[in-house]
């Protein structure tokens, strides 16, 4: 029985997609469609309309991408890091925020952002998922 359990798990493990993007792959505009809040076993969706935090990321392929909303727009550089995680970067080149890219087709960029406990202590679990599609 110890067998067939360690044969499925590293069947599960073996048969996931393993994502290696590029700045490039992330060339054109997204815009928030959810926000997935979890905190501590508390779980929190919001599904984004274009009154709430409907801004518009442009990437360029190139690693320079715009955020737009409205009719302010500031540009952020990034990187792709390992081809499944996403970074954006200061001037100084400080990591200004880091992200897990869960899921990307041409239709569909999903990221995941660790956040900081709320409170002091072990066994906190806090994130955020945020799933984007392409501007039309």
């Amino acid at each position: 029985m110890p067998y067939l359990l360690l044969l499925f798990a590293l069947l599960t493990v073996g048969c996931q997609s393993k994502l290696r993007l590029t700045e490039a792959d992330l060339k054109g505009a997204w815009k928030t469609d959810s926000i997935y809040r979890y905190t501590n076993g508390f779980v929190e969706k919001k599904a984004v309309t274009d009154g709430d935090d409907n801004i518009v990321y442009d990437y360029n392929g190139n690693g320079t991408m715009t955020m737009r909303k409205e009719a302010e727009a500031r540009p952020v550089r990034y990187r792709i890091i390992n081809g499944d995680s996403l970074q954006y970067v200061g001037k100084s080149g400080t990591v200004l925020s880091s992200f897990r890219i869960l899921a990307f087709e041409p239709d569909k960029l999903v990221l995941r952002k660790m956040q900081e406990p709320l409170f002091s202590g072990k066994n906190q679990l806090v994130y955020e998922i945020r799933r984007f599609s392409p501007v039309k």
